[in-house]
């Protein structure tokens, strides 16, 4: 241990002169004067070294004493030989009852739609409105040309006659109250069944009775009855 701490200190010390000289140099060539880098480089020769030999010298000669304790583990115990294991059965060994059953695809089932009940179903339908039965054939009524030198009827004063009605009437030769009063069974019949787009209006709307209060007891009269419906 001796001798690395002479030879430790010896390189501290000459890399501290050798810092010296380099100072010294420095100083002197700026004109300091020869003194004054003189006691610089002693200075920083002394600082050097001693700084050298107080890190390096010295930690290396107490480097051993605080090593960390090197300790000793037992080496492992041998492991016991573990017994070889059975090799697997090969396929042909394995027996038919032991082989896994082939899986098979199912279709999904079809979802059903729940069955819609009766009740449900007669609710959800619309009422049907049962149409007039019109009888077929009968006898066509008595028609005219033109109206009377007086000018046509208001038809239309006949509740359930409107434009259209009027002039499908007008182009039939039906033009006044009292033609359609004197209708009979057979040519109402015959009205249902031809006024196109209008079949059954005939009997429905009571066009004869109406006619028939309109040429007895007058349109004022008959407007009158009219507002309750009384004909």
């Amino acid at each position: 241990m001796t001798e690395l701490d002479n030879g430790c200190r010896g390189k501290s010390w000459a890399a501290g002169a050798i810092a010296g000289l380099v100072v010294f140099g420095f100083v002197l060539a700026s004109h300091a004067g020869f003194v004054a880098a003189l006691f610089l480089g002693l200075v920083t020769a002394g600082l050097f070294g001693s700084f050298l030999v107080w890190g390096f010298c010295q930690g290396r000669l107490a480097a051993p004493l605080h090593a960390a304790p090197v300790t000793l583990t037992p080496a492992p115990a041998a492991a016991e030989p573990v017994p070889p294991q059975a090799a697997a059965p090969t396929p042909a060994e394995v027996p038919a009852s032991a082989a896994p059953a082939p899986v098979t695809e199912q279709a999904p089932a079809e979802i059903k739609a729940p069955a819609k009940t009766k009740a449900a179903a007669k609710a959800k339908a619309p009422a049907k409105v049962k149409a007039q039965p019109v009888a077929e054939g009968g006898k066509k009524p008595r028609a005219m040309k033109a109206p009377r030198k007086a000018g046509a009827d208001d038809l239309k004063k006949i509740e359930g006659i409107g434009t259209a009605l009027e002039k499908a009437c007008n182009g039939l030769g039906i033009w006044h109250y009292d033609q359609i009063a004197k209708w009979g069974e057979a040519e109402v019949a015959w009205m249902d069944a031809n006024l196109k787009g209008f079949r059954g209006r005939v009997s429905r709307d009571k066009w004869v009775a109406q006619a028939k209060i309109i040429v007895e007891e007058g349109l004022d009269r008959f407007l009158e009855r009219a507002k309750t419906n009384d004909y």
